[in-house]
């Protein structure tokens, strides 16, 4: 069969299609086969996914029966849902919503097994799952017990790779002394390259947040870090394309904020809620890797709130309420609508991604 695939009309049309239905047509043409694989394809593929079917993914635990559940949104007015987003692709073995911990970049998830140290990646959209091998260089066994660990998954842009960065704390054995490890995974290499002491030590006395409170954002990855016994919160970066980390002072030294892509830059946001903790709800966005910030709005809902997860289309802002509720919060009207998903109050388990299928190959 001859298709003329080099037809821009066609390659708009077939630009526009769900992934699943691509995969099914990689069988017309060998033409159309080396198209869907091309990177600029794959690109552009993404690009319109992220402009027209961009979704919202919710991991929570449910208050009516304790289970944890994986809710993918269907279509952007948040009203068409499945909760079974864990189901497609993944193996039995990792498919316990209990059992991992995760990060979303670009339509592919990292997933993390802390029982068991394995680290995976994972796309939903084409099915595909692969465990990442052993970080073995310096004779660093991953499949160990750690203490305290973070990491972070995100896009490359200069390289057009994907890279995994992983920080643990580790006990090889009863008898060995803790050590403190960091290590990079590239995708396109499928290999680990360890840091050398000089590189990371001067936030080695720092200890990174929770893994739900970073973000990438134009090839920079994000945490926030805190000393121990010291207020004093600053931003950790990492340069995806360079390998390099630096310590960004925080406008918000004195509180753990939200940290979250806005506009192409990474902001943070003012708004959780602990006790005797006055929260501000201000965001600010960076305007540099020198720590200057500039405070872009106040947010001040109607609503008591116990967290923010960030803006939704139309200016809408995704919201907890302080009952646990996750809401779609109009800044203008100040209605609430809510979106069927209920945890238990004061912030029990409520992780909220943004994703769009891809069809980029693990």
């Amino acid at each position: 069969m001859d298709v003329n695939w080099q037809s821009d009309m066609l390659i708009e049309i077939l630009l526009k299609l769900p992934v699943k239905s691509i995969v099914r047509f990689k069988c017309v043409a060998k033409s159309w086969c080396h198209l869907f694989q091309s990177p600029g394809f794959i690109s552009q593929h993404l690009s319109v996914s992220k402009k027209n079917k961009q979704r919202l993914v919710v991991y929570y635990r449910d208050r009516n029966n304790d289970n944890i559940v994986m809710r993918l949104f269907l279509d952007q007015a948040l009203v068409s849902y499945r909760d079974d987003l864990h189901r497609q692709g993944l193996p039995s073995h990792f498919s316990s919503l209990r059992s991992f911990e995760f990060c979303v970049d670009n339509g592919l998830f990292c997933l993390h097994d802390p029982w068991n140290s394995v680290l995976a990646l994972w796309n939903p959209a084409t099915r595909e799952f692969k465990i990442l091998p052993e970080c073995t260089q310096k004779n660093i066994p991953p499949r160990v017990e750690t203490d305290r660990h973070a990491f972070g998954f995100g896009f490359d842009p200069l390289s057009n790779d994907y890279k995994l960065i992983f920080m643990w704390d580790c006990f090889p054995s009863e008898y060995e002394q803790e050590a403190r490890e960091h290590a990079v995974y590239t995708m396109n290499t499928d290999s680990w390259r360890v840091f050398k002491e000089e590189e990371v030590e001067f936030f080695e006395d720092c200890f990174v947040c929770d893994n739900f409170n970073n973000a990438c954002v134009n090839g920079v990855y994000y945490w926030q870090t805190f000393k121990s016994g010291v207020v004093d919160f600053k931003v950790l970066a990492f340069n995806l394309s360079t390998e390099v980390f630096h310590l960004i002072d925080s406008p918000l030294s004195e509180t753990c904020g939200q940290l979250l892509p806005l506009h192409d830059r990474i902001a943070i946001w003012d708004t959780h809620l602990y006790p005797d903790v006055k929260i501000s709800n201000e965001v600010w966005v960076l305007n540099d890797d020198q720590g200057h910030w500039t405070k872009v709005l106040k947010i001040e809902p109607a609503l008591e709130v116990y967290k923010m997860f960030g803006f939704w289309k139309n200016g809408k802002v995704l919201v907890e309420s302080i009952r646990g509720q996750l809401l779609l919060y109009d800044l203008e009207s100040e209605e609430a609508k809510e979106l069927g998903i209920q945890t238990r109050e004061g912030g029990d388990f409520l992780l909220v991604y943004t994703y769009e299928e891809s069809l980029v190959a693990i």
